[in-house]
Protein backbone atom coordinates (compact mmCIF):
# COMPACT_ATOMS: atom_id res chain seq x y z
CA UNK A 1 0.00 0.00 0.00
CA UNK A 2 1.38 3.41 -0.92
CA UNK A 3 1.97 5.83 1.90
CA UNK A 4 1.03 9.47 1.50
CA UNK A 5 2.96 11.02 4.35
CA UNK A 6 4.48 10.54 7.77
CA UNK A 7 4.61 12.71 10.86
CA UNK A 8 7.25 11.73 13.39
CA UNK A 9 6.39 14.42 15.92
CA UNK A 10 4.36 17.58 16.12
CA UNK A 11 4.42 20.33 18.70
CA UNK A 12 2.68 23.67 18.82
CA UNK A 13 3.64 26.82 20.67
CA UNK A 14 0.87 29.22 21.62
CA UNK A 15 1.58 32.91 21.07
CA UNK A 16 2.22 35.61 22.19
CA UNK A 17 5.54 35.12 23.91
CA UNK A 18 6.07 31.55 22.73
CA UNK A 19 5.68 30.61 26.39
CA UNK A 20 3.54 27.47 26.25
CA UNK A 21 4.75 24.44 24.32
CA UNK A 22 2.11 21.76 23.66
CA UNK A 23 3.11 18.36 22.30
CA UNK A 24 0.48 17.28 19.79
CA UNK A 25 1.99 13.89 19.00
CA UNK A 26 4.47 11.97 21.13
CA UNK A 27 4.62 8.81 19.05
CA UNK A 28 2.18 6.95 21.30
CA UNK A 29 -1.43 7.97 20.56
CA UNK A 30 -3.67 10.26 18.50
CA UNK A 31 -5.68 11.69 21.39
CA UNK A 32 -5.05 15.29 20.27
CA UNK A 33 -6.67 14.70 16.87
CA UNK A 34 -9.97 14.10 15.12
CA UNK A 35 -9.82 11.63 12.24
CA UNK A 36 -11.76 9.09 10.23
CA UNK A 37 -11.33 5.67 11.88
CA UNK A 38 -8.48 3.74 10.28
CA UNK A 39 -7.29 6.64 8.14
CA UNK A 40 -4.15 7.40 10.15
CA UNK A 41 -2.14 4.83 12.09
CA UNK A 42 0.93 4.82 14.31
CA UNK A 43 3.82 2.72 13.02
CA UNK A 44 6.28 0.77 15.18
CA UNK A 45 8.88 3.53 14.74
CA UNK A 46 6.50 6.09 16.30
CA UNK A 47 5.49 7.84 13.08
CA UNK A 48 1.94 8.52 11.89
CA UNK A 49 1.01 7.12 8.49
CA UNK A 50 -1.87 8.21 6.28
CA UNK A 51 -3.46 5.13 4.72
CA UNK A 52 -4.57 5.04 1.10
CA UNK A 53 -7.74 3.79 -0.57
CA UNK A 54 -8.79 3.23 -4.17
CA UNK A 55 -11.25 5.74 -5.62
CA UNK A 56 -12.72 6.35 -9.07
CA UNK A 57 -12.79 9.88 -10.51
CA UNK A 58 -15.48 11.44 -12.72
CA UNK A 59 -13.84 10.00 -15.83
CA UNK A 60 -13.92 6.49 -14.40
CA UNK A 61 -10.18 6.38 -13.75
CA UNK A 62 -9.16 4.46 -10.65
CA UNK A 63 -6.54 6.03 -8.41
CA UNK A 64 -5.21 5.98 -4.87
CA UNK A 65 -6.22 8.69 -2.43
CA UNK A 66 -5.47 9.48 1.20
CA UNK A 67 -8.24 8.34 3.54
CA UNK A 68 -8.82 11.65 5.30
CA UNK A 69 -7.72 14.70 7.23
CA UNK A 70 -6.01 14.74 10.61
CA UNK A 71 -7.43 17.70 12.57
CA UNK A 72 -6.39 18.97 15.99
CA UNK A 73 -9.25 18.84 18.47
CA UNK A 74 -8.15 22.12 19.97
CA UNK A 75 -8.36 25.37 18.02
CA UNK A 76 -5.38 27.75 17.97
CA UNK A 77 -5.18 31.46 17.16
CA UNK A 78 -1.59 32.68 16.93
CA UNK A 79 0.87 29.77 17.05
CA UNK A 80 4.11 28.20 15.88
CA UNK A 81 3.76 24.61 14.64
CA UNK A 82 6.84 22.39 14.29
CA UNK A 83 6.76 18.94 12.70
CA UNK A 84 8.71 16.44 10.64
CA UNK A 85 7.34 14.63 7.60
CA UNK A 86 8.32 12.57 4.60
CA UNK A 87 6.49 11.78 1.38
CA UNK A 88 6.13 8.80 -0.90
CA UNK A 89 6.73 9.09 -4.64
CA UNK A 90 4.08 11.24 -6.33
CA UNK A 91 2.49 12.28 -3.02
CA UNK A 92 0.23 15.32 -2.73
CA UNK A 93 -0.60 16.40 0.81
CA UNK A 94 -0.64 19.57 2.88
CA UNK A 95 -0.87 21.40 6.18
CA UNK A 96 -4.26 23.09 6.60
CA UNK A 97 -4.46 25.88 9.18
CA UNK A 98 -6.94 28.52 10.31
CA UNK A 99 -9.39 26.44 8.33
CA UNK A 100 -13.08 25.56 8.41
CA UNK A 101 -13.13 21.77 8.84
CA UNK A 102 -16.42 21.59 6.93
CA UNK A 103 -14.97 23.44 3.93
CA UNK A 104 -11.16 23.18 3.95
CA UNK A 105 -10.83 24.04 0.25
CA UNK A 106 -12.51 27.45 0.52
CA UNK A 107 -12.54 28.03 4.27
CA UNK A 108 -8.87 28.55 5.09
CA UNK A 109 -5.24 28.14 4.14
CA UNK A 110 -2.87 25.35 3.12
CA UNK A 111 0.85 24.75 2.92
CA UNK A 112 1.39 22.43 -0.05
CA UNK A 113 3.40 19.28 0.68
CA UNK A 114 4.16 17.53 -2.60
CA UNK A 115 6.68 15.41 -4.44
CA UNK A 116 6.92 17.96 -7.24
CA UNK A 117 8.69 15.74 -9.75
CA UNK A 118 6.75 12.55 -9.09
CA UNK A 119 3.34 14.21 -9.00
CA UNK A 120 3.84 16.19 -12.19
CA UNK A 121 4.93 13.09 -14.09
CA UNK A 122 1.33 11.87 -13.88
CA UNK A 123 -0.34 15.31 -14.20
CA UNK A 124 -1.93 16.41 -17.48
CA UNK A 125 -0.02 19.72 -17.36
CA UNK A 126 2.68 21.42 -15.33
CA UNK A 127 1.52 23.11 -12.15
CA UNK A 128 2.24 26.80 -11.50
CA UNK A 129 4.89 27.39 -8.79
CA UNK A 130 2.24 28.70 -6.37
CA UNK A 131 0.81 25.14 -6.23
CA UNK A 132 4.10 23.30 -5.70
CA UNK A 133 5.78 22.05 -2.53
CA UNK A 134 6.15 24.56 0.33
CA UNK A 135 3.92 27.12 -1.39
CA UNK A 136 1.25 29.25 0.25
CA UNK A 137 -1.17 27.19 -1.80
CA UNK A 138 -2.53 29.01 -4.85
CA UNK A 139 -1.38 32.32 -3.37
CA UNK A 140 2.41 32.52 -3.51
CA UNK A 141 5.27 30.31 -4.70
CA UNK A 142 8.05 29.40 -2.24
CA UNK A 143 11.40 31.15 -2.51
CA UNK A 144 13.09 27.88 -3.45
CA UNK A 145 12.87 24.09 -3.51
CA UNK A 146 14.14 23.18 -0.05
CA UNK A 147 12.64 19.69 0.18
CA UNK A 148 14.75 16.60 0.69
CA UNK A 149 14.43 13.65 -1.72
CA UNK A 150 11.39 11.39 -1.52
CA UNK A 151 11.62 9.05 1.47
CA UNK A 152 13.77 11.38 3.59
CA UNK A 153 12.59 13.38 6.59
CA UNK A 154 11.87 17.09 6.27
CA UNK A 155 11.66 19.59 9.15
CA UNK A 156 8.87 22.15 8.85
CA UNK A 157 7.81 25.13 10.93
CA UNK A 158 4.69 27.26 10.42
CA UNK A 159 4.34 30.53 12.33
CA UNK A 160 1.04 32.46 12.38
CA UNK A 161 0.75 35.75 14.26
CA UNK A 162 -2.10 38.03 13.29
CA UNK A 163 -2.09 38.45 9.49
CA UNK A 164 1.59 37.44 9.25
CA UNK A 165 2.20 33.85 8.09
CA UNK A 166 5.72 32.42 7.72
CA UNK A 167 6.82 28.94 6.67
CA UNK A 168 10.25 27.37 7.04
CA UNK A 169 11.40 24.11 5.47
CA UNK A 170 14.62 22.42 6.53
CA UNK A 171 15.86 25.64 8.08
CA UNK A 172 15.14 27.78 5.01
CA UNK A 173 12.50 30.52 4.75
CA UNK A 174 10.02 29.35 2.09
CA UNK A 175 7.79 32.41 2.40
CA UNK A 176 6.60 35.13 4.77
CA UNK A 177 3.38 36.94 3.88
CA UNK A 178 0.84 39.41 5.21
CA UNK A 179 -2.70 38.18 4.57
CA UNK A 180 -3.93 41.77 4.48
CA UNK A 181 -2.29 42.02 1.04
CA UNK A 182 -4.93 39.62 -0.38
CA UNK A 183 -7.68 42.21 -0.81
CA UNK A 184 -9.75 40.71 -3.64
CA UNK A 185 -11.61 37.41 -4.00
CA UNK A 186 -10.05 35.15 -6.62
CA UNK A 187 -6.96 37.32 -7.06
CA UNK A 188 -3.44 37.39 -5.65
CA UNK A 189 -1.45 40.61 -5.02
CA UNK A 190 0.65 39.92 -8.14
CA UNK A 191 -2.47 39.77 -10.31
CA UNK A 192 -2.63 35.98 -10.76
CA UNK A 193 -5.90 34.19 -10.07
CA UNK A 194 -6.57 31.90 -7.12
CA UNK A 195 -9.33 29.49 -6.13
CA UNK A 196 -10.82 31.56 -3.31
CA UNK A 197 -14.32 33.01 -3.46
CA UNK A 198 -13.49 35.31 -0.54
CA UNK A 199 -10.62 37.78 -0.17
CA UNK A 200 -8.08 35.99 2.03
CA UNK A 201 -7.79 38.89 4.45
CA UNK A 202 -11.53 38.46 5.18
CA UNK A 203 -11.32 34.78 6.12
CA UNK A 204 -11.58 34.08 9.89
Amino acid sequence: MRILSFIVFASILALPGFSKNELLFSGKDLQAFELRPGSWEIESDGSIVCRMEKTTDKKGVERLKGMGFLWTKREFGDFALSLEYKLSEGANSGIFYRTDKDDPVQGGFEIQLMDNEGYQKKASKALPPRKLNASFYDGLAPKGDYAKPVGQWNRAKLVCKGPRVSFFLNGQSAFSINLDDWKEAGKNPDGTKNKFKTALRDLP
